[in-house]
């Protein structure tokens, strides 16, 4: 359809040139000469002159996209394309396009043809919706200059470079999280003990206990020692196990997708280790998130629900292009203890790389609810979650 659309738009160019050639001989050699040399010359001068203008006017025009950086996920925006040009000859017709990921939803996918002076810049609004979380892409498909006629088109030379927008995803209310959430809590439990008894054991022989310091809002509640507390009648807080501190490790095995489908189960995956991370900072235990973003992998210490928050804003702008491993080969040397990883594509290959994991603490797999996952049927535990964000355990 598009294609006979475009021969009927171009055919009814070369039948309207064909009349006025044809009413132009017919003036010429058999009514009126005089009438026929000026619409000769109408023909002739009016295409050039208007040819002209508009190859002057594309050199001379300049543009930039304007757009907010960041914004939450269903928010509507503005996304402007701010032309100006800097000659003094008069501009015709100006066609302006964008086109935008799959995280947006543009108002209007129909071009836009506005007429501009050179005297004042011209601002052409295009209203989208975020759709998905995470950093899409907004550009210009197409600017150019129409000539007065409607024959001819130039591109306009200096194009404006392309805009990523963060859609920064939420934090969901998990349900049915209670046994996964239980289950890391005790792992870091049975860890931090342990430490303890061994600095316990050290501080014996070679210092009279531990260093303490009064609460600060942000400090690991299970840093706080309770019986000193009681007797000062103040929180206090044990300083001495700072670089120790057991710290479970979320790693999203996320990237970059161009597919509505594809984006909708990436986000349930950023939003659904969000919620799981919020839970974990909330019982106190502290965590880390590793994802991937411009070919090199990125870590997050997380200690707080602010934190995870300023965590989703850094996953908005994050492209998860990864250097081709699927997990962090540095996360095995974090004191972790349990390992949790997010995907939505539970494969051989992302197995074999789990199985470095395997000999360094507790490995769990969580994936979109729609998936197969007897690929990773050697890991300690494989969860799903669902659009609602519900979880359920996948027994092996």
């Amino acid at each position: 359809m598009k294609r006979l659309s475009a021969f009927l738009e171009r055919s009814k160019f070369y039948v309207a040139l064909l009349m006025m050639l044809g009413m132009a001989y017919l003036f010429t050699h058999y009514l009126d000469g005089d009438i026929g040399v000026v619409v000769w010359s109408f023909l002739i001068l009016a295409p050039l002159i208007s040819v002209l203008l508009s190859y002057q006017a594309c050199k001379q025009i300049t543009a930039e996209f304007k757009s907010p950086v960041y914004l939450a996920k269903g928010k509507h925006f503005t996304a402007n394309v701010h032309v100006i040009a800097d000659g003094k000859l008069p501009v015709p017709f100006l066609r302006c396009q964008i086109e935008a990921s799959p995280n947006f939803i543009p108002d209007d996918k129909r071009p836009v043809q506005s007429a501009m002076t050179w005297e004042e810049p011209l601002d052409i609004p295009y209203g989208l919706t975020a759709q998905y979380a995470g950093c899409g892409k907004i550009a210009v498909k197409e600017l150019a200059v129409y000539d007065y006629l409607g024959w001819f088109q130039f591109a306009v030379k200096q194009m404006p470079e392309h805009i990523r927008v963060g859609v920064i995803p939420e934090i969901p209310s998990l349900t049915g999280a209670n046994v996964i959430l239980h289950t890391v809590s005790d792992i870091v439990l049975t860890q931090e003990d342990e430490e303890e008894e061994s600095a316990a054991a050290f501080s014996a022989q070679s210092m009279p206990g531990y260093i303490h310091r009064e609460y600060v809002a942000g400090d690991n509640l299970r840093r706080i020692n309770w019986k000193m507390s009681a007797k000062r009648q103040k929180l206090m807080v044990r300083m001495d196990e700072a670089a120790s501190t057991v710290r479970p490790t979320v790693i999203l095995d996320l990237s970059p997708e161009t597919q509505p489908e594809a984006l909708k189960r990436r986000e349930i995956m950023i939003e659904s280790a969000l919620g799981f991370l919020i839970l974990l900072v909330r019982q106190g235990v502290p965590c880390s998130m590793r994802f991937s973003s411009g070919q090199e992998w990125k870590s997050l210490i997380l200690e707080s629900e602010d934190a995870v928050r300023n965590a989703a804003v850094e996953l908005a702008g994050a492209d998860f292009v990864h250097d081709g491993n699927r997990i962090d080969p540095s996360a095995v040397h974090e004191k972790a203890g349990a390992y949790l990883i997010y995907t939505p594509r539970p494969d051989e290959e992302l197995a074999v790389q789990c199985g470095t994991l395997r000999e360094k603490g507790y490995v769990c797999a969580v994936c979109p609810d729609d998936t197969e996952l007897s690929a990773l049927s050697g890991l300690d535990a494989l969860w799903q979650v669902g659009e609602d964000y519900a979880m359920k355990s996948i027994q092996k």
